[in-house]
């Protein structure tokens, strides 16, 4: 009789279950808006204590989304792996610990696109997800401006919280494009997308880095393509309007009442044309550095924060240039971490890519704005990621969790069939999934609770 519930009482389980909801979705803005502030705001998460908070957070969401119900067990695999292989490299390779807080920053963000893959499985939760990535792109602007405004020079470099304007610049970039993307989405997000765009348009065009500009003509003109191929002509033209607005207001924040006098907004990348030629070689043979590196170290790579020292030890110089990073990420990724981490990364963005480029058709052929946003921020991502040191900043790679949901469809978090979850995913799997992550969460805020300044180490 114990096991009876009287009538018109709710059991327990009943309760939970109503208000798991709520819960998942507390913790997980939590988690967004922890990174879209204070860890963006300290130096692009590198300062002490900043990406400690953010992982203790972050478990907090995981607990009770539990991506090990609701997503793909190879999902989970993948996910899991690029975390597993970065701490990995600093078990295996030559300078251990001292990369603890780059294995950290990984492990945030390969946790955080699994939390929130399988929790924004709605059109209102994908929606909170983009207004996450705004806010955090309208908030560095305005914490750039000040300094910058401040200044009284229109060619001084837009840095924002970063303290590097290349990496301040593709954040805005991402930001940008979205905004162009959401602004012709109907409801309240499109408001915030009219705001964004043209604040982020602005501080991309004022940070001069060209590979960002460029990274932001390709998205916007991507997001164009889709909407006019699909003869959306009314979304193709709010985007066009959108950023004839973002441009007047770029030129507007270079003269008065800003500045005593008015200058072109370009002034700062024409300031700096004449180095194109010089860096583009630099980066040519800076790629050829990584390749070295990783050819010596092929499974461990050199460790975290060894890219200066590995160079002095396995490659030849021409240029005379001492750099502590290869402006390749991928590249990057092969010399510090070797086959460890290269090869579950590389599985993670060649799945990332392959559905993303099968779902883009049919979301083109029904102006999903939202969606071909999010494929347009991503293609910004990737691409300047494939120039410059972007995922050396947690808050950086770490967006590219929330951009990378939002370009794959919403099947991508689907809940695995009743067959499938019979065939393979027991308890054991399931627990075994969130021991993992709770553990990788747990070392990672451990970890990285001195920061992350170090750019080289010696072993």
């Amino acid at each position: 009789m114990s096991n009876l519930v009287a009538p018109g009482t709710v059991p327990a389980s009943a309760r939970l279950e109503a208000v798991r909801p709520y819960v998942d979705g507390a913790a997980v803005v939590a988690v967004l808006a922890w990174w879209a502030t204070w860890l963006t705001w300290g130096t692009g998460g590198r300062e002490p204590h900043v990406l400690s908070v953010g992982c203790v957070l972050l478990l907090g969401a995981h607990l009770p989304v539990r991506p090990d119900r609701r997503l793909p067990v190879p999902v989970l695999v993948v996910g899991h792996a690029v975390a597993v292989g970065a701490w990995a490299v600093v078990a295996l390779a030559p300078t251990g610990w001292h990369g603890r807080d780059d294995a950290a920053s990984w492990t945030f963000a390969a946790e955080l696109f699994l939390v929130l893959l399988a929790w924004a499985g709605s059109a209102v939760r994908r929606m909170l997800v983009a207004a996450a990535v705004l806010a955090a792109s309208g908030a560095q602007f305005a914490a750039g401006w000040l300094p910058w405004w401040g200044a009284q020079d229109q060619a001084k470099l837009f840095q924002g919280t970063f303290y590097w304007h290349n990496q301040a610049g593709v954040f805005l970039a991402a930001g940008a494009v979205l905004a162009l993307a959401v602004l012709a989405v109907p409801g309240p997000l499109s408001r915030l997308g009219w705001v964004v765009a043209p604040l982020a348009v602005a501080g991309t065009v004022y940070t001069t880095s060209r590979g960002s500009l460029l990274a932001l003509l390709l998205g916007a003109g991507l997001l164009v393509a889709c909407a006019a191929t699909s003869r959306h002509w009314r979304a193709a033209l709010r985007v066009l309007l959108g950023a004839g607005l973002s441009w007047l207001v770029t030129v507007g924040l270079a003269g008065p009442p800003f500045f005593a006098e008015r200058a072109a907004p370009t002034a700062g990348v024409e300031a700096r044309a004449g180095s194109f030629v010089g860096n583009g070689v630099q980066r040519l043979e800076d790629w050829r550095r990584a390749w070295e590196i990783f050819r010596e170290w092929p499974v461990t790579g050199a460790g975290f924060d060894s890219f200066r020292h590995a160079t002095t030890v396995v490659t030849t110089r021409r240029d005379g240039v001492d750099t502590a990073f290869a402006h390749n990420r991928y590249l990057q990724a092969l010399s510090d971490g070797g086959l460890l981490l290269g090869a579950p990364l590389c599985l993670a963005l060649g799945w990332l890519v392959v559905v993303v480029a099968r779902a883009l058709p049919a979301a083109a052929r029904r102006a999903d704005l939202l969606q071909l946003g999010g494929v347009a921020a991503l293609v910004v991502l990737l691409l300047h990621s494939g120039m410059d040191f972007d995922w050396s900043y947690p808050a950086l790679l770490a967006l590219l969790a929330p951009v990378a949901v939002l370009a794959l469809p919403l099947g991508a978090s689907r809940r695995p069939a009743a067959r499938e979850r019979a065939s393979y995913r027991t308890p054991a799997v399931t627990w075994s999934s969130t021991g993992l992550a709770t553990g990788l969460l747990l070392l990672s805020a451990a970890a990285a609770w001195s920061g992350g300044l170090a750019l080289n180490t010696t072993f």
